[in-house]
């Protein structure tokens, strides 16, 4: 699952909206941005609704997530 993304800035974290690899449903997440974040990252988040690992790969660009894919956290 592949997305462009728009989420919101709190402080020097991005609140983002991402849909479960699982379950479908989409949760938010907290994206912590700093001068020093790499331009790409990887992290696993678990769903809220079925608790399953969500892994997330995205590209950081001016402070802002440009390219994010959800896929299965187990791999």
């Amino acid at each position: 699952m592949q997305k462009n993304t728009e989420g919101y800035r709190v402080n020097n974290r991005l609140q983002q909206k991402i849909t479960c690899y699982y379950c479908f449903e989409e949760f938010e997440i907290d994206v912590e941005l700093n001068l020093d974040f790499p331009r790409h990252n990887t992290e696993i988040y678990d769903c809220v609704v079925c608790c399953n690992p969500n892994k997330l790969s995205y590209e950081i660009y001016a402070g802002e997530i440009r390219f994010l894919t959800v896929s299965d956290g187990n791999e």
